[in-house]
Order: structure tokens, then C-alpha cells, then sequence
């Protein structure tokens, strides 16, 4: 395994360089403190050059490069650099159901999908290889960094069911629900589109349940859903809706007040997400809370072909830009 963490000292996280804020000046109160760690992940170069016409059913047993980056999100300052490279999953010996696409197109095959934190802080990412035999999801589990090292990570290929051969891995959060640790994903049908279902996703086992059983929301088949997040505060989980009417949407997930005739949860709509008193037209790339419950995105609504890091109003749905961050999803760690 070839992990690489740059570094100045040893028992210090690597200090890339001090990024100023020049664009943006917000003060301390805004964000949590400066010692909190906001993370970042992105496919490494090797991941993003591969595309779709060339790759088979062999990357359903594969977990692709990443890039691993803390910023202090205050200042800007880079405070963590890892590439981790490419390896196998630990469950390659599971069936792999295939797919034989009509039509291959020359894009990109890997695409981080989510990212999210467990009570230990692990990080663990979804990451989706489309490829000419189907598109696979794989969870990727990092182990914290502990002084200057960090362990290799656990890569675990998602189990299909044969009707739902399509289903792709689009959102992930460790949660607690009625005192049991679990992880919730959000799941596509149709290979990152619509229509998407809520499940539980056995990180041991790659096992996904998306049945009434559960009582998770359903999904409107219209609609785009994802990014999800959970303030530290109250516990209430968020994500985006996009599609049907009105642009993209803030909403909350009530898993607790079921609907009386189907017993699922509630997915109530808050607010229309803006960014200069302009409705936003694309999804948002993430969404995470600081320790504080500031809640941040990560998104491109200028479509300038970089994210950015923008702060959310939950009252409005405003979002101020904070600054440029050129990853795919972003996370703030435990506390």
C-alpha cells in the first residue's frame, strides 16, 4: 500500500501552505473554532483519467486512488495532505452481477458519490465506477490519522440484488436511530438518476436494505435527493431535493413521526437554497455541519469547473461564499 502524507515535524499533520482568504472575510463566529478540521476528498490523478469505454467488471473489485485534505476553515490554512492509492476490496470473492451497457460513452469512469464520519472517525467514502459490464458502488473506510501515520484503508464492494441491478450508492450518513449505530444511504435506481430510495447499508457485510421494514421516507420518483448531514445540535438530518416543482430545496428527514398508512418516516421540504437572492439550478456537491451547527456547501453555481465552500442559512436558504475547495465532498470531524 502506497500512502503518502507530507510533513514538517514529526507528531504535526502535514502543513502544506497557508491559504489566505482574500476573497472572503468572515469573522471567528461564523465558523467553529480554529482548531476544528474540516475535510476534503477527491479522486487522485490516476482515478480521474480513467474512463468508462475501457473499464470492465474487474473495478467492481477495486477502490480507486484518493486524495484525503484537511483545511482549517477559518483561514484557509492546509493542514492535511494524504494520497491514498488504489487497492482491492476485502470482498472480492462476493458475486458481481453485471450488465452489458447499449451505449458506452468516453467520460469518466469513478465518481466519489459520499462521504460521511463514524463515532470513532473513520471516514468512510462511496465511490462508483461506471464500466461497459454496469456501474459498481464500493465503500472506501480511513482509519484517523494518528500523529504522522495512517492506516490502509478497507475498500468493501456493494452487494446488487438482481432487480435492482442499476442501483448505485449515492449518499451516505452514520447515524444513531433508537440507540442503534447504523449507516444510511441514499440509493439510485437508474445509475445516479432518478428515482432514488432510502436504505441501510451493513458496512461489514455490504448488504443493503431498502425495504418497508425499515421505515425510512419514500422517495417521489421525480426526485433528485441527496447530500445529507446531520447537525451536532439537535440531531435533525438534512439533505437536497431537487425536481418536480421549484428548484433545488433544503429538507429535513422525520424518522421518527411516521406516516400513519404507509409507517415510513417524513421528508418535510424547508426552503429554496439561493446564492446572491438567485435559486440555485444545480445540486450542491455536499453539505456538512461544524461542531458549532453552522451548516456548510460545498457546490459550483457559476459552473466555473471547481467547487467552492459556502456557508447555509437554514431560516433563508442563503449561502454565502466562503472561498474556494477544489474536492468532491467535504465533512467536519467529531468532536
Amino acid at each position: 500500500m502506497n500512502l503518502r502524507i507530507r510533513r514538517r515535524r514529526f507528531g504535526q499533520l502535514a502543513i502544506v501552505s497557508a491559504v489566505t482568504a482574500a476573497s472572503a472575510k468572515f469573522t471567528s463566529k461564523v465558523f467553529a473554532q480554529d482548531s476544528e478540521k474540516l475535510y476534503g476528498v477527491t479522486l487522485s490523478s490516476a482515478s480521474k483519467s480513467k474512463t468508462q469505454d475501457l473499464v470492465d467488471a474487474t473495478a467492481a473489485n477495486a477502490i480507486p486512488g484518493i486524495i484525503l485534505e484537511s483545511r482549517n476553515p477559518t483561514t484557509g490554512q492546509v493542514l492535511l495532505t494524504a494520497e491514498i492509492a488504489a487497492d482491492s476490496v476485502t470482498n472480492s470473492l462476493e458475486t458481481t452481477e453485471t450488465v452489458a451497457k447499449a451505449l458506452v460513452v468516453k467520460k469518466p469512469s469513478e465518481r466519489i458519490t459520499a462521504f460521511t464520519v463514524l463515532p470513532d472517525n473513520t471516514f468512510v467514502i462511496a465511490a462508483v465506477a461506471s464500466t461497459k459490464k454496469g456501474d459498481f458502488s464500493r465503500l472506501i473506510s480511513i482509519a484517523p490519522p494518528k500523529k504522522s501515520e495512517m492506516k490502509s484503508p478497507k475498500g468493501l464492494k456493494i452487494k446488487k440484488t438482481k432487480d435492482k441491478k442499476y442501483s448505485t450508492v449515492e449518499g451516505l450518513l452514520s447515524t444513531n436511530i433508537k440507540g442503534k449505530q447504523v449507516l444510511l444511504g441514499v440509493i439510485s435506481l437508474a445509475e445516479g438518476s432518478p428515482p432514488f430510495e432510502f436504505a441501510f447499508i451493513n458496512l461489514n457485510s455490504g448488504q443493503v436494505d431498502s425495504s418497508a421494514a425499515t421505515g425510512l421516507p419514500n422517495i417521489s420518483p421525480k426526485l433528485r435527493l441527496s447530500n445529507l448531514a446531520q447537525s451536532p445540535l439537535d440531531g435533525k438530518i438534512y439533505a437536497t431535493s431537487a425536481g418536480g416543482q421549484g428548484g433545488l430545496s433544503l429538507v429535513q428527514l422525520d424518522l421518527e413521526n411516521r406516516a400513519v398508512v404507509s409507517g415510513r418516516g417524513k421528508i418535510i421540504r424547508l426552503v429554496e437554497l439561493s446564492f446572491k437572492n438567485k435559486p440555485l439550478e444545480n445540486d450542491l456537491a455536499s453539505l456538512a455541519f461544524s461542531s458549532s451547527g453552522q451548516l456548510f456547501a460545498l457546490a459550483d453555481p457559476k459552473y466555473e469547473g471547481t467547487n467552492s465552500l459556502f456557508t447555509v442559512d437554514i431560516k433563508t436558504g442563503a449561502m454565502t461564499l466562503v472561498r474556494k475547495f477544489a474536492v468532491d465532498k467535504i465533512l467536519f470531524a467529531r468532536a
